[in-house]
């Protein structure tokens, strides 16, 4: 074994420009596919935070208008939701809701000295947190003691204070009062939202506060109810199925009309959010693997020139007894190293690559939890599996860019030989 690599390496020396040419087209390949798989992983782990929570499994209900007849009721009736169906719900399906978070929402204009935003305001009661995941940068959340007394304070979000706080940091925001349509509130917090989605910059106060200022009956704007029991897509799509026909029966609407009521259920977003997953990853590997190609047509040929030009001396070996197995490992093996050393040499600076553009987004993350707001490209990286895979490629890749040269060596003739080198 230690003669086949020396002779190898020794015919290694004799091309070196024309190996390191070839070899590069090999690194490029894994580089190339390394750096897409990587910068695919970020992309995806940023809409993943964007868009989904492991903690969220919640659906959510939004009146709308009726577009079927129901019982002599006539199309284009409005129907309304309150906290009432909130409890309703939660008596009605025991076994698969845990709780409920009743919103009230409008847009407002916001101003700060002469700063102003047009933005919306939500109104929630504590425990809202069971839906919007916020991080409390600075203050404090609603309380009890807020929603008993109907006080006039309030949370803002990052995305707010860029526009009426720019130059500010969140502790120093904290206490100030902005107006909001005209009414004085006091900040008593500042949020970044979970979701970086979020870019409405909306504005977090009490339920009952919001309740007396801005809304004169007990509509309320969306109900959430947080499920559990629900692991399957048909689980969930029957669940919601009966919660809307059981809503149906409570408001007299037709239960096969699916625009009287809003549904949207975080778990169809968590199916769409990994069918588009596998959909990118496909269409990455198809285009490293394209490149890679290249890099393994690269080898062939030049494993293709060296069978050539040693083209008498495999002959010999031939003629002397050499079996056919011996020449087809020399030229294998020198074809597998060739692609494993370069491959490996883009695998490492693909790595390098990664890396830094991880060290670059964490960086700018650190900025972003002081205010910025946070990212939809995060954490790119290539795990272990992928490394072993494209490990295995580059051995394939070897094998095959070998076997065409492999073949023809094992069946040149001593006179052919002597022949074509006269």
């Amino acid at each position: 074994m230690r003669d086949l690599f020396a002779e190898i390496f020794s015919s290694m020396r004799h091309s070196k420009t024309r190996l390191l040419l070839t070899g590069l087209s090999t690194a490029w390949g894994i580089f190339l596919l390394i750096v897409l798989l990587g910068t695919g992983n970020g992309i995806l782990n940023g809409i993943s935070n964007a868009w989904l929570n492991e903690d969220d499994n919640v659906v959510t209900i939004e009146p709308s208008t009726t577009m079927l007849p129901f019982e002599g009721l006539p199309v284009g009736r409005s129907i309304n939701i309150t906290e009432e169906d909130g409890r309703s719900l939660q008596e009605a399906f025991p076994d698969n809701i845990e709780g409920f978070v009743p919103e009230l929402d409008l847009n407002v204009t916001v101003s700060y000295r002469n700063k102003y935003s047009e933005t919306d305001i939500a109104g929630f009661y504590p425990g809202y947190e069971s839906i919007r995941n916020n991080v409390i940068l600075a203050g404090r959340n609603i309380n009890d003691i807020d929603i008993a007394s109907n006080r006039k304070v309030c949370l803002v979000s990052t995305n707010l204070c860029k526009r009426i706080f720019p130059a500010d940091e969140p502790q120093e925001i904290v206490g100030r009062t902005v107006s909001v349509n005209e009414v004085a509130f006091t900040v008593v917090g500042v949020y970044r939202p979970a979701k970086s989605y979020n870019i409405s910059r909306t504005i977090i106060a009490p339920f009952t506060t919001i309740k007396a200022l801005y809304f004169d009956n007990d509509d309320i704007s969306k109900l959430s109810v947080t499920v559990v029991g629900l692991n399957t897509e048909a689980q969930n799509n029957a669940f919601v199925e009966r919660m809307r026909a059981y809503m149906a029966s409570r408001k007299h609407f037709s239960p096969v009309d699916k625009k009287a009521l809003t549904i949207t259920n975080t778990y169809d977003l968590a199916l769409y959010i990994g069918s588009l997953f596998k959909t990118i990853n496909l269409f990455l590997w198809i285009v490293g693997l394209s490149t890679l190609v290249a890099g393994i047509v690269g080898v062939s040929n030049i494993m293709l020139i060296t069978v050539r030009e040693r083209t008498r001396e495999l002959a010999v070996r031939k003629a002397m007894g050499a079996p056919r197995r011996s020449i087809i490992s020399l030229v294998l093996t020198e074809s597998v190293l060739v692609t494993v050393i370069f491959g490996y040499i883009g695998m490492v600076l693909g790595i390098g690559v990664i890396k830094l553009a991880d060290l670059i987004v964490s960086a700018a993350t650190d900025t972003a939890s002081t205010g910025v707001g946070s990212s939809v490209f995060m954490n790119p990286s290539v795990d272990l599996g992928v490394v072993l895979g494209a490990t295995l490629i580059m051995i394939i890749a070897g094998l095959l860019a070998g076997y065409m040269p492999a073949k023809k060596a094992v069946s040149i003739k001593l006179v052919e030989a002597l022949a074509a080198n006269d």
